[in-house]
This record gives structure tokens, C-alpha cells and sequence, in this order.
């Protein structure tokens, strides 16, 4: 992990209030599992299976898909540098900006990245994965299923690595991993860390053609998924909880505060149709921002300064509740009146 993320409530202990960074929902109920856990907490006593390959197939049969097409893996994370490293030396296009360790994954396994400009396009090699995230991070911009069905069929000569852990944050529609049966240049990777809001177990999984699937799990380390998440995995997946009561509640929420933000004097915002938005600062500088925020209202932010082809006044917010994002809307006003009277 070369840039690091933007999530870092650890550096901050006791004085985070509200935290704004990360994508994933807040509000959640893991009291079901809490409890499930505790009842099964014997198996921390045990190695896991080496491979998750009862949940894998659990999880395959509530997508409706063959098990050898499903590898479960610790968190998307471990996902994208495995695929990275099947293609080792490969050519990679990473459309700009978006989610570092795409980037960071290839450089380790030697990939020649290019960053989707027509001239470096025209001379890459055949042997090319292109990645998309897709609601992207940090944007939240979210690209059309059937385009994006559309550009993998017409070019079964390119794989296509298609990042869908923000799937369960949008009212827009995503690609369904049956729907892929006859793709075999396309690998759908998911974050169930992200869909029941679990970011600290390390959960997500890889859709691809059994050929590919078998490919990874040869490469793999074994023990990669620890016991207790493999038993969480299973509950979650049987039981499959709805952590977010009212999906379409909370984007409403998310969306009233990209208009509100968006009046502020000051600040420009990027269209948005997750739960999470990229904000733009005209003045001042995000690192001042970041700090002033937490020691002024202990409210935390995503510094968005190194995803590439951003700069130091980017930031990323996330919706919270109206009170909460209230409290944020209150802050950036008071910020950002200082910076434009000059005193700062």
C-alpha cells in the first residue's frame, strides 16, 4: 500500500466525533451478528479452511452461479492485488481519479499502467486489463450497466476488471454476476466488507469465468480469510440483513447535502450518485481543513489530495444523518467564511 487510505480515525482516537471519510454506511445493525458471533466465538481457537470454500459456495448459490465461478477473498483488497499479480507484466489502463490501490497493485507486479490518454492507448499491448470502479471512489459517479456490457463484449480481446464494492450505495443498477455467464474477459470483484458494513473483518469476492477463477486460487496464499470472518461471511450470507433500512431515504439525505454544500461560497462539487461526494475547495488548502475540523468540531474528513490527478483542494465527505450532516454543513460554512475574510 503505497499511498495509504483516507479512513485513518486511528490517528485520532478520542477526538473523532463524527466521521465523514469513510464510505461505508454507520448506521448499521450488527446486532444479529454480534450475537451469532459470540455464540460461535470457539472457532477462533482453530485454523479456518485454507480456502473459504464453504462460504464460497453459500455464496455462490445466492448469486445463482456454478461455485467454481466465486473466490472469496479479505476484502476487495486482496482481490485486486491477486489480479494484479496473475497478470504480472501486463499492460493496465486506470482511468483518472480513482481508487489508489489499482494503481499501487500493478507497479508492484511490474504492470505498464497507463492512465487512459488516446496516445499511450494507441501503442499499448494486447495484453491489457483495464480496471473501473464502478460507483467510482472517490467521484461517485457510476457508469451505465448495459454501456459497460456493451464495451467488454465488443472487445473480447481486453479483460476487464470491473470494481463494484459501492454496488449496494446506488439506486443505479450494476452488473449481476449471472448475467455474465458467457463474459470470460471480466472480473467482477464485490465488497461484502462494504454491503454489511463489516469494513474491519476483510470480506469480498471475485466473479469470473471458472478458468480464471482456478487461476487465482493457485496463486493465492492459503489462511488469507481469518475464522471469525469466514463464520460472519456465512451468517451474513444466509441471513443476508438489510444494513441500510431505507436506501432510498439515505441517498435522499446524501443529495440534500450536495445541494447544501454546493451553496456554500467556495466550494464546487462533483455529481454524485452514491452515498459519498467529491468536494472541491476554491481557496485554503485540505490539509488545514482537515485539521481545523477535527480540533475545532472533531468532525473528520477525506483528504482526497493523493488520489492522482487531484490536488490539496480536493476532500471527500459521506452522509451521515440530517443532524450529523447538519453539524458538518454548519463547520464548512464557518471554514470557509474565515478563509474568504482573510484573517486565517
Amino acid at each position: 500500500m503505497i499511498y495509504g487510505h483516507g479512513d485513518d480515525v486511528f490517528r485520532y482516537g478520542d477526538q473523532v466525533k463524527l466521521n465523514f471519510s469513510s464510505n461505508v454506511y454507520n448506521g448499521a445493525d450488527l446486532s444479529g451478528l454480534k450475537d451469532y458471533l459470540m455464540q460461535h466465538f470457539d472457532v477462533v481457537g482453530h485454523y479456518p479452511e485454507p480456502r473459504p470454500h464453504q462460504l464460497e459456495c453459500l455464496l455462490a448459490e445466492s448469486l445463482g452461479v456454478p461455485d467454481n465461478t466465486i473466490m472469496v477473498t479479505n476484502g476487495a483488497n486482496e482481490a485486486i492485488y491477486l489480479i494484479a499479480q496473475l497478470y504480472k507484466g501486463w499492460s493496465s489502463v486506470i482511468p483518472q481519479p480513482t481508487f489508489n490501490e489499482y494503481e499501487d497493485a500493478c507497479k508492484t507486479f511490474s504492470h505498464l499502467v497507463s492512465y487512459d490518454s488516446a496516445d499511450e492507448l494507441e501503442v499499448l499491448p494486447d495484453d491489457r486489463l483495464y480496471w473501473l470502479c464502478n460507483p467510482n471512489n472517490p467521484t461517485g459517479n457510476v457508469l451505465n450497466k448495459n454501456l459497460l456490457a456493451h464495451i467488454i463484449r465488443q472487445n473480447p480481446r481486453y479483460l476487464y476488471v470491473i470494481d463494484q464494492s459501492y454496488a449496494d450505495y446506488t439506486l443505479h443498477p450494476t452488473l449481476e454476476p449471472k448475467e455474465l455467464a458467457n463474459y470470460y474477459n471480466v472480473l467482477l470483484i464485490h465488497s461484502l466488507s462494504k454491503r454489511y458494513c463489516i469494513p474491519g473483518l476483510r470480506l469480498g469476492y471475485i466473479y469470473s469465468s471458472p478458468i480464471i477463477i482456478d487461476r487465482l486460487q493457485h496463486i493465492r496464499q492459503p489462511w488469507t480469510v481469518n475464522a471469525l470472518a469466514i463464520e460472519a461471511g456465512k451468517y451474513l450470507v444466509k441471513h443476508d440483513p438489510k444494513m441500510i433500512p431505507d436506501l432510498r431515504a439515505y441517498l435522499e439525505e446524501a443529495s440534500r447535502l450536495h445541494a447544501e454544500l454546493s451553496a456554500i461560497e467556495g466550494l464546487m462539487l462533483m455529481d454524485s450518485g452514491t452515498n459519498f461526494m467529491l468536494v472541491n475547495m476554491e481557496e485554503g488548502n485540505t490539509f488545514d481543513l482537515k485539521r481545523w475540523l477535527i480540533e475545532q468540531h472533531g468532525i473528520l474528513i477525506r483528504d482526497a489530495s493523493n488520489f492522482r490527478g487531484l490536488d490539496n483542494h480536493c476532500f471527500r465527505v459521506t452522509a451521515r444523518t440530517k443532524e450529523e450532516d447538519d453539524q458538518l454543513i454548519a463547520a464548512l460554512k464557518q471554514y470557509m467564511a474565515w478563509i474568504a475574510s482573510g484573517q486565517h
